[in-house]
């Protein structure tokens, strides 16, 4: 082999282990193998680091830079997280726009991480909801899982807040109206999210908000066999927006957990910064389960009585307390974009919580949501 070849296989040895298709271990073993005149592709097959079809595909795309799908023609990636990556692509059968969402190399070799991007795809593909993001195929070819699903065209919650800081309280409202209301359709299914944030909520074409990534979601414990039996993990999701109940490790969750989370997400969204931080996540976790919301932030920065109740009552850490059911969420949300409700909030009893309508006419309909400007330079990532 010419050095020139040579070095063109190191370098795709290279990009196999940057995008995870294979080990470092396997790749060193490759080079070598190659130096001593053997080819990389029966190394890598023959000790067992991939699987014959697995490979070819992976020389075909040029290590997944280039995924190459039958009825499918891909374009652009999209976008990249922890254990997928997900492509624009048409439906040659239909002529439609597309998402792939196709799950990392590293992963498949995972069980768990295996077993949740197949539970996701099912339930995408199950469900149906305008407030959800849509499962359309899953399929694999030659080893290679992906679904095909609704192609949203937007940004997150999360890139807006990146450029924007925080939201006025009425887009904040509305996007949290249009996310109970998914996981108000969630929970007549008998499924808990899990894993709400600003990252898994989008704002499509048209202000269409749309609850994404189910990874997390299990079926409820209520007349199921249970989040824990569903899944080996106790702590899911993103410790800033987990309830304490998640931050403990309770097997025993359901929809007030996402309430929560949703409570949380409200809070990031007019006050522009999450209800509690620390150095880590273990830090993090534990003011979820023992510290109170900031009486100073929720108080001190103009935050609207309503605004005050809703975080309040969505975030309260007994979940007895909180709205038991997205619906409840739902109904005062819409009473106070219809007018104005006087709200006060008291932790000593459920027929203390309920607000009492005080209607002011000439109440307006939630302005558009604000869309994302060029990230200022030096902004801290929030979490995902």
């Amino acid at each position: 082999m010419s050095e020139g070849a040579e070095r063109d296989e190191v370098q795709f040895l290279a990009r196999c282990v940057h995008r995870g298709f294979l080990g470092a271990v396997a790749a060193r073993e490759a080079i070598a193998a190659l130096r001593e005149g053997q080819t990389v592709d029966a190394t890598i097959v023959q000790r067992g680091h991939c699987t014959e079809k697995l490979w070819r595909w992976i020389r075909r795309t040029e290590a997944g830079a280039k995924p190459v799908f039958p009825g499918y023609k891909v374009g652009k990636m999209l976008g990249v997280g922890g254990t997928a990556e997900v492509f624009e692509a048409i439906d040659e059968s239909t002529g439609k726009r597309v998402a792939l969402k196709i799950l990392s190399m590293h992963e498949v070799a995972k069980p768990e991480s295996k077993r949740r991007f197949l539970r996701e795809s099912k339930l995408l593909i199950e469900l149906d909801h305008p407030n959800i993001v849509k499962g359309l195929r899953l399929a694999r070819f030659e080893d290679v899982y992906f679904l095909a699903m609704e192609l949203v065209e937007g940004c997150t919650v999360l890139e807006i807040l990146d450029s924007r800081t925080q939201l006025d309280e009425d887009s904040a409202l509305y996007v949290v109206l249009q996310v109970a209301r998914a996981l108000e359709y969630l929970r007549q299914q008998g499924i808990v999210h899990r894993d709400v944030k600003p990252g898994n909520i989008m704002v499509a074409s048209g202000e269409r908000v749309k609850l994404i990534d189910l990874g997390f979601a299990a079926r409820s414990s209520e007349g199921e066999p249970g989040v824990a039996e569903e899944s080996s993990e106790t702590t899911l999701g993103t410790a800033a927006y987990l309830s304490p109940e998640l931050a403990r490790g309770t097997a025993d969750v359901d929809i007030r957990s996402d309430i929560y989370a949703l409570g949380a997400t409200l809070y990031q969204l007019v006050l522009g910064k999450l209800p509690f931080e620390g150095a880590n996540s273990e830090e993090v976790l534990r003011k979820q389960v023992v510290d109170s919301l900031s009486a100073v932030d929720l108080k001190g920065r103009r935050i609207s009585p309503h605004l005050h109740y809703f975080i309040e009552k969505m975030m309260a850490k007994e979940r007895e307390l909180r709205y038991q059911d997205p619906q409840e969420l739902i109904l005062d949300i819409e009473a106070q974009i219809r007018g104005k409700k006087s709200l006060e909030y008291s932790r000593e009893g459920d027929a203390d919580l309920r607000p009492t309508l005080d209607q002011k006419p000439g109440a307006s309909a939630p302005p558009p949501i604000m869309r994302p400007v060029s990230r200022r330079p030096g902004r801290t990532r929030r979490p995902q």
